[in-house]
C-alpha cells in the first residue's frame, strides 16, 4: 500500500508526507489527547493543502487530480487522524462554494478558504435522519434557524461554517454563518458526553438559537431527498482514510512483530495485500464508472475494508499487550479510530452491509 513513485513525486502530495512525516507524527499521541492545535491547519495551509480542490496535477506526471486527492487524505489519516477530520471538515464549505450560484458569496470566501486564511467545518450530516434537529423558518430578508447540532467538529479553531437545515416544505438549506470563538449569532457550544475516539477534534454539541442567515449567506436550498440520495451515493464508495488507517496498523505490526512474534509480520503482509487488493476495486469503481452505478458492490467494497480495519487494530492491541489499554498508545487509539470509521458517513446501505461482512465470518 505504499505511494505510487510517480505519485509521491507530485508537489502536493510530497508537500502534505514532509509536513506528515515532520509536523504531525512526532505528536499525533499528543494531539489526540489535547486536541489539534490551530498551528496544524496553518502548517497545512501554508504547504497548499487547503488548495486541495482545485489542484491540478503536474504536467506529464501521469497522476490525475482524483489520486492526488485519495493520497493526501490517506497519508494524513495514516499519521494523524485527529488533524485529518478537522481538516476535512473544511471541503464541505469549499465544495458548496464552487458550486453555488450565488456568486457574490463564492468571490466573498473561496479565496481566502483556498488560501488557508480561513478555517471551515460543516454541521449537516443530521439532515439525513427523518426527523432533522435543525430546522429553518423563512423571515424578512432570510431565514431563521432553530435546533441543535449533535456534533459540530474544529470547534473554537474554525472561523466559519456551512450549516444544514430543513425547511417546513422538507427542502434542505444550506447556509454559510460566522463559527468563531467571537461569533455572537446564537450558535452556542453546550455540553455533551466525551467522544472516546476522535476526542481530540474539538467536537461538541452546538444550539442553534434563532440563528439568522441573511439571504446574501445562503449557498444553496433543494429537496431534501435529492440531497440524500447525492449523499448516499457519494458514500457508497470506500473512503481514503480508511486505507490511511490500514498503512498505519500494517505499519505498526511490522514494528511489533520482532518483540510480539513472527506470526504478526506475516499477518502484516496478509493485511496489507487485502487492503491493497479492496484499495484498488474501490478507487476502480470511482475512476471508471459513472457515480450512481455499481453501488451495492461499492457499498460492500467499503464494508469490506471496514471490517478489515477492526481486524488489523484488534491485531495491534493483541501485539501490542496491556499499555493498549492506555490513552497515549497507539494501537489503543486505532482500535478506536477504527470503530469511528464505522459510523462516520454512515448510511442505512452502509449499516446492513456491515451485518452482512460480520454474519459472513461468524
Amino acid at each position: 500500500m505504499e505511494t505510487d513513485p510517480g505519485l509521491a513525486r507530485e508537489r502536493l502530495v510530497a508537500a502534505v508526507a514532509e509536513a506528515a512525516v515532520t509536523e504531525l507524527r512526532p505528536v499525533a499521541e499528543r494531539t489526540a489527547l489535547d486536541g489539534v492545535p490551530p498551528a496544524h491547519l496553518d502548517e497545512l495551509a501554508r504547504r497548499g493543502a487547503y488548495g486541495l480542490v482545485g489542484y491540478e496535477p503536474s504536467r506529464g506526471s501521469g497522476c490525475t487530480h482524483d489520486q492526488v486527492v485519495r493520497e493526501v487524505h490517506e497519508i494524513l489519516s495514516a499519521v494523524d487522524p485527529s488533524t485529518w477530520f478537522v481538516y476535512t471538515q473544511h471541503f464541505a464549505m469549499v465544495k458548496a462554494l464552487t458550486k453555488t450560484d450565488n456568486t457574490e458569496l463564492r468571490e466573498r470566501w473561496l479565496p481566502e478558504l483556498v488560501a488557508g486564511g480561513r478555517h471551515a467545518t460543516a454541521g449537516f450530516a443530521y439532515l439525513r435522519h427523518p426527523s432533522p434537529p435543525v430546522t429553518a423558518e423563512q423571515v424578512e430578508g432570510g431565514w431563521r434557524l432553530r435546533g441543535r447540532m449533535p456534533w459540530v467538529t474544529g470547534w473554537t479553531i474554525t472561523d466559519t461554517a456551512i450549516l444544514g437545515a430543513v425547511t417546513p416544505d422538507d427542502r434542505a438549506l444550506f447556509a454559510r454563518v460566522d463559527s468563531g470563538p467571537e461569533a455572537r449569532n446564537g450558535l452556542v457550544a453546550v455540553d455533551s458526553p466525551p467522544l472516546w475516539a476522535m476526542g481530540g477534534t474539538h467536537t461538541t454539541a452546538v444550539e442553534v438559537r434563532d440563528v439568522l442567515v441573511p439571504h446574501e449567506d445562503v449557498i444553496s436550498l433543494e429537496p431534501r431527498q435529492d440531497w440524500a440520495l447525492a449523499y448516499d451515493t457519494e458514500n457508497a464508495n470506500a473512503h481514503p482514510a480508511v486505507f490511511g488507517h490500514l498503512r498505519a496498523a500494517v505499519d505498526l505490526l511490522l514494528a511489533a512483530a520482532p518483540r510480539a512474534g513472527a506470526a504478526y509480520e506475516t499477518l502484516a503482509h496478509r493485511l496489507a495485500e487485502q487492503a491493497a487488493r479492496l484499495r484498488t476495486e474501490a478507487y476502480a469503481l470511482r475512476d471508471e464508472l459513472p457515480p450512481d452505478k455499481e453501488l451495492t458492490a461499492r457499498t460492500e467494497i467499503r464494508a469490506a475494508a471496514l471490517d478489515l480495519g477492526v481486524r488489523a487494530a484488534t491485531a495491534c492491541v493483541a501485539a501490542t499487550g496491556g499499555r493498549a489499554v492506555q490513552y497515549g498508545d497507539t494501537a489503543g487509539r486505532l482500535a478506536r479510530e477504527a470503530l469511528f470509521h464505522l459510523i462516520q458517513a454512515q448510511t442505512p446501505q452502509l449499516r446492513e452491509a456491515t451485518a452482512g461482512v460480520t454474519l459472513s465470518g461468524i
